[in-house]
């Protein structure tokens, strides 16, 4: 058996926009998971937080190839997979009550000193077998946006935040979608590079080649493409 952690789901309507699912509440089910395993795991929050360690996520991407709705009762499955010593990737899908894969979904991971904001190389990691099968075969892949065009801004307001008192990545992705002009996605790369903090000013682009991007005194925050 591989290592595997599942949880039921299921969406509210305000998880739902004209277009379908809220590319935040994808995300967000794919975090709430991850963070799930490794606490049961004994990787949880708490016990990296004694050794000044926390989990940071630097990639995320997703496909919905089925359709989701409200009150419905999915299958929520997570896969995580070591593919060097720094680097965690973790997997997840979807599932239908009839166990049709509904939304694919990978995610990379690296653990970070809480106080250096370095990342760190540990012994750290899930025991048992990984599976092989990858949800994207394709991968997550790299954004680099290109003529970025300043569009808005966002100030980091405390419902922004997650546990680590940063900004929740999934906000990002309602930010990404904004400056795109679009509620709803079917597939969404993100790429994320330095953190932000309550009272950060944000300033969203919009690239040429379709790419959204948010910047914090000039450094890049995040970047996200839409298919």
């Amino acid at each position: 058996m591989y290592i595997q952690y599942s949880l039921p789901l299921r969406f509210s309507e305000a998880d739902f926009t004209g277009g379908g699912v809220k590319a935040s509440a994808l995300l967000h089910a794919f975090q709430e998971i991850a963070k799930a395993h490794a606490s049961a795991a004994g990787l949880g929050f708490d016990r990296l937080i004694a050794q000044n360690l926390i989990w940071v996520i630097t990639k995320s991407r997703f496909r919905v190839q089925g359709q989701l709705e409200a009150g419905t009762d999915y299958t929520l499955l997570s896969f995580p997979r070591r593919t060097g010593s720094l680097i965690y990737d973790r997997d997840f899908y979807i599932l239908s009550p009839a166990g049709e894969r509904l939304v694919l979904g990978a995610s990379q991971w690296c653990i970070v000193n809480y106080l250096t904001r370095h990342v760190e190389q540990t012994d750290l990691d899930f025991e048992g077998v990984y599976s092989p099968e990858l949800a994207i075969p394709e991968g997550i892949g790299r954004l680099r946006p290109k003529d970025m065009e300043a569009v808005s801004r966002h100030t980091v307001k405390e419902e922004d935040l997650d546990e680590n008192d940063h900004t929740n990545n999934c906000r990002y992705a309602d930010m990404a979608l904004e400056v795109l002009g679009i509620e709803s996605v079917r597939e969404l790369t993100m790429n994320f590079a330095n953190e932000t903090r309550l009272g950060d000013e944000i300033e969203l682009f919009r690239g040429s080649d379709g790419t959204a991007a948010g910047k914090h005194n000039g450094a890049l925050v995040f970047a996200a493409k839409a298919n």
